[in-house]
């Protein structure tokens, strides 16, 4: 029975969003953090890779400089991030993990043990590893689309 590409997605869209709430108990302590999506992702990216800088958020999310210095300013008042002198460019700062930012990435690595343990568990690896697989596979034609 073949489905359609909108039915399909549709349809994942919709797990994707019942995952969500099934984990909500889960993740309750990381949500009263109330950091906006986008928060998460750039505290996500500047915890996965060195000497990143104001410059490399604006290329990497495609934001304006304005809108990436106003979520930098507010992550850096809550201690999520800080930013370190680049020595070499006066000018320029390396951001860096607040004590805030570090203790919101240890919870999300303690939600991951909580969510492998009572749920992912109970799936096949290989079927987990499909799904990973093919979100990664998805993210490599976005790539390739954007050139």
């Amino acid at each position: 029975m073949s489905h359609s590409y909108k039915d399909t997605i549709r349809r994942m869209n919709e797990a994707y969003e019942e995952f969500g709430i099934l984990i909500s108990q889960e993740t309750k302590k990381l949500d009263e953090l109330d950091l906006t999506v986008q928060q998460e992702f750039i505290l996500s990216y500047i915890d996965k890779n060195e000497r990143i800088t104001a410059n490399d958020i604006v290329n990497v999310f495609d934001i304006s400089k304005s809108a990436v210095s106003q979520v930098l300013s507010k992550l850096e008042k809550r201690d999520m991030i800080s930013k370190k002198a680049n020595p070499s460019n006066k000018r320029e700062y390396f951001l860096t993990l607040g004590t805030n930012g570090r203790k919101y990435m240890n919870s999300l690595l303690q939600l991951d043990d909580i969510l492998i343990e009572k749920y992912y568990s109970k799936i096949a690896i290989e079927e987990l590893q499909q799904m990973t697989d093919t979100m990664l596979r998805i993210n490599e034609v976005i790539r390739e689309q954007k050139k």
